[in-house]
C-alpha cells in the first residue's frame, strides 16, 4: 500500500511542477510579446534579439536555473502579411506570435525536482499570438492647400 501511496504523490507532485512551469513560461512568452508588440523600446525599435533577452529575464527573475534559460529556444514569428523580421518594423494591428520552448536535455533536466518521470514529459512549450501595436505612419503634407 504505501509504495502506491508514494508513486501517486510523486506523479501528483509531478504533475504540479509542470503546471506550475508552463505557467512561468506562459507568462515569459507574454511579457517578450508585450515588447515586441509595443514595437519600441527607450526610443529604441525593438529587435527580435531584445524580445529574446526579455523572455530571458523573466525566466531568470522567476527563479529557473541558467542551464534552462540559457537553453530555451524563443522565436517571434510574423503571422501577417507583411514582410518584417523585427517588431519595430511592424505595422499597426500585424499579427505575431512568441514561441518559448525548453527543450529535452540539460535544460529540461535542469527544471526536474526529481530524476526519471512518470508522466512521460520531456519538454515543455509555449506559443502566444499577439498584434502589434505600433503607431500608424502618417505623412503630414506641409504644404497649404491655397
Amino acid at each position: 500500500m504505501l509504495p502506491l501511496i508514494l508513486t501517486v504523490m510523486l506523479g501528483v507532485w509531478e504533475i504540479g511542477r509542470g503546471i506550475e512551469l508552463t505557467a512561468t513560461l506562459n507568462a515569459a512568452a507574454r511579457e517578450g510579446a508585450r515588447m515586441a508588440a509595443g514595437g519600441v523600446n527607450n526610443g529604441t525599435p525593438v529587435t527580435v534579439a531584445m524580445v529574446q533577452q526579455e523572455v530571458q529575464n523573466y525566466l531568470t527573475a522567476a527563479g529557473f536555473p541558467a542551464a534552462a534559460v540559457n537553453g530555451a529556444q524563443i522565436q517571434v514569428i510574423n503571422e501577417s502579411s507583411d514582410t518584417w523580421t523585427d517588431p519595430g518594423s511592424a505595422q499597426p494591428l500585424d499579427r505575431f506570435a512568441v514561441t518559448v520552448t525548453i527543450p529535452s536535455g540539460a535544460a529540461f533536466n535542469s527544471l526536474r525536482w526529481v530524476t526519471g518521470t512518470l508522466t512521460g514529459i520531456n519538454q515543455l512549450s509555449t506559443n502566444v499570438e499577439w498584434l502589434s501595436a505600433n503607431d500608424t505612419k502618417v505623412t503630414v503634407n506641409t504644404t497649404l492647400p491655397f
